[in-house]
């Protein structure tokens, strides 16, 4: 999938020097790509990137949420919760943590076998 998306930047790239306007770009790789061309508003904004003068094929970098791992303090607080309240939900969990809905859901699936 993303070697294909590449491929289709780089046509792009191509049809953007030759002058080649969004939509009948578009027009074209629907005609060579079908189904799995990348939407009129990608080509259009692809184009845009490529005559600003880009040259990578590849997206932009984009900022990710805060990665927290799971030690073995987090799942010992999960499993006193429980162990608590048998009746506790994820959401609960979650909040008084200060975990992610599926960081909590992994110690408890994965790690507490609940």
């Amino acid at each position: 999938m993303q070697e294909s998306k590449k491929e289709q930047r780089g046509v792009i790239r191509f049809l953007a020097a030759e002058g080649v306007g969004g939509c009948e770009m578009h027009r074209r790789m629907k005609a060579v790509y079908g189904n799995c061309n990348l939407c009129r508003s990608s080509v259009v904004e692809w184009r845009k990137r490529f005559n600003e003068v880009r040259d990578l094929l590849e997206d932009d970098a984009r900022p990710r949420q805060a990665y927290r791992v799971i030690t073995p303090e987090i799942i010992v607080e999960v499993n006193a919760l429980v162990l608590d309240n048998r009746r506790i939900i994820k959401d609960e969990i979650r909040r008084l943590l200060g975990i992610s809905a599926g960081t909590t859901h992994t110690i408890m699936h994965q790690h507490l076998n609940f």
